[in-house]
């Protein structure tokens, strides 16, 4: 399903009413065209959108492998999708870099990632940077999340404290605003929560902030030693998925170990945080225990 422009819904596609406005379904265009360019198979390079049509082009009978690519780290039936450690890497570099300014300062630090639906770019940057954090899979108490954060500001010596927010997170009661139009699997861009929370911060105790967007600065610089070597990998899964004549399947990582894995169902959507066993509620962090034997990400697909 596609939103298109005026001039192509003319051409009679069929249509689909949704809260984020019309859709188009496009597949018999897609079709045309992949038998047009004489394509044997399609490799479907993506996040939990692109896999869902690559899913949906599988039923209608293309010969499909898909790639998970995503720096949100939340398609299902793999436990790694290529940019999530370097998105990390970044996210880390930068919240090193701006502890000397939040410090010197002496402010509240919050800075906002990537993570509409999945928490999993803001926990794991929380966990080895040791802050707070908040995810969407759950909507912490404002009170006592401004009560932490300042806590760990009054304890600090350097009188700062820092904590990252998801995209989607929030609080009870909390609605993330949205704006611009759909793209074309209708989703708008999100409004800044870090924005809000400095703004219930300052109206809560008066502390001043320093808020940082650090979406586009993940995308940013070449890939690291994980991404790089994981990208490789399943480019050779991929050809030797072709050469067996293999299809509907995905590259992925299973039980810390490469494998093909079925392209995900879309009815189920992105992969979540399993918050009992990742996600300290009390504390507003990661959750550093009872970690043997669990795969090197910590989750299993």
């Amino acid at each position: 399903m596609k939103n298109l422009p005026t001039t192509l819904a003319s051409q009679n596609f069929p249509k689909k009413e949704t809260k984020s406005g019309v859709t188009y379904d496009v597949t018999k265009a897609v079709l045309k065209n992949i038998e047009a360019l004489a394509l044997d198979y399609l490799v479907a390079i993506g996040g939990d959108d692109t896999l869902s049509y690559a899913a949906e082009l599988n039923r209608q009978g293309i010969p499909v492998i898909g790639v998970p690519k995503t720096m949100d780290n939340d398609v299902r039936n793999t436990e790694y999708c290529i940019g999530f450690s370097t998105a990390i890497t970044r996210a880390i570099d930068a919240i090193e870099r701006q502890r000397t300014t939040v410090g010197s300062h002496e402010r509240v630090g919050i800075f906002r990632v990537f993570g509409r639906d999945a928490g999993y770019t803001a926990l794991y940057t929380a966990y080895v940077t040791s802050i707070r954090c908040c995810i969407p899979e759950y909507r912490v108490e404002l009170p006592k999340l401004i009560d932490l954060v300042m806590t760990d500001k009054r304890n600090n010596p350097s009188n700062y404290s820092l904590v990252i927010l998801s995209e989607g997170a929030g609080w009870e009661g909390y609605t993330v605003k949205e704006y611009g139009d759909p793209d074309a699997f209708g989703h708008r861009k999100k409004m800044s929560v870090a924005e809000d929370l400095s703004g219930e911060v300052k109206s809560a105790t008066g502390e001043e902030t320093i808020v940082s967007d650090l979406t586009y600065e993940l995308r940013s610089g070449s890939p690291d030693f994980v991404d790089r070597m994981v990208a490789s990998t399943f480019a050779g899964m991929v050809i030797d998925a072709i050469q067996e004549g293999k299809q509907g399947l995905m590259t992925a990582i299973y039980g810390g170990c490469y494998s093909m894995s079925p392209i995900p169902d879309p009815v189920l959507g992105p992969r979540k945080v399993d918050v009992p066993t990742m996600y300290n509620t009390e504390r507003y962090r990661p959750r550093y225990d009872h970690k043997l034997g669990l795969p090197i990400f910590l989750t299993r697909a």
